[in-house]
């Protein structure tokens, strides 16, 4: 997937679990809507209706090294677009997932090659370390997504409440130059994750700026709010 970097992407939904679900016409501000782990598969076949026409649903999943076999064949019989690879650490984590999927889908027995990956970048110490490209990992790979947050949890530090002042840490600072360097170089979506503190319009808007000073294709809202302030912010 070639990515024109300064053209800015519809942003996705992180759906998380137990949240209420967005109606039809919040899908349609968005080009995918991620559920969190622990969606149950009642919920996500229920997503995945809503979502029917609006766009596409991804299944956030562990790890690579603690993803089991039956849990990808159960995900895809739910009919998801696509998946999420959470804490993933280089590019052979994206090329065993790669090969899981092609497993998992002839044991299902359709949608060959149809399931499309994201993968969280940046999010753990590895991935910010790894000096191997993401480029040509995966045909399905369509672009990474940066969690300032997941980061901080990861290493146990301490990033800022203000976007714009996030730099002064440079865990962060680092991880978030990963992410948008490794996804410009394989020609992938880049995405960031507002931040959670970010509950008014005028912190959504400055974060979507900060990200997108920063080279993202585009941001990952926590709620349907969160998109129509950045409507509102052009």
């Amino acid at each position: 997937m070639s990515v024109n970097r300064f053209k800015t992407m519809k942003p996705l939904l992180f759906q998380s679990a137990g949240a209420p679900l967005p109606t039809s016409v919040d899908l349609n501000a968005f080009d995918g809507i991620i559920v969190d782990l622990g969606f149950g598969d009642d919920a996500l076949a229920q997503l995945v209706a809503v979502a029917r026409g609006a766009c596409r649903v991804f299944a956030r999943i562990a790890p690579i090294n603690r993803l089991a076999a039956e849990d990808m064949a159960s995900l895809l019989r739910n009919d998801i677009s696509g998946v999420l690879l959470s804490g993933c650490r280089s590019r052979a984590d994206v090329q065993r997932l790669d090969v899981m999927l092609r497993v998992a889908e002839a044991n299902v027995g359709n949608r060959l090659q149809q399931v499309a990956i994201l993968a969280e970048y940046g999010s753990v110490p590895e991935s910010v370390l790894s000096p191997y490209s993401l480029g040509e990992s995966s045909p399905r790979l369509e672009g990474i997504i940066f969690d300032a947050s997941a980061l901080a949890a990861a290493i146990g530090c301490r990033p800022s409440k203000e976007p714009q002042d996030e730099v002064l840490v440079a865990p962060i600072a680092a991880g978030r130059a990963a992410a948008a360097l490794r996804a410009h170089e394989a020609g992938l979506g880049c995405y960031e994750m507002l931040p959670q503190t970010a509950v008014t319009e005028k912190a959504v808007r400055r974060a979507f700026a900060a990200s997108r000073a920063n080279g993202f294709s585009s941001v990952v809202c926590r709620s349907p709010e969160q998109a129509a302030w950045l409507d509102t912010g052009g």
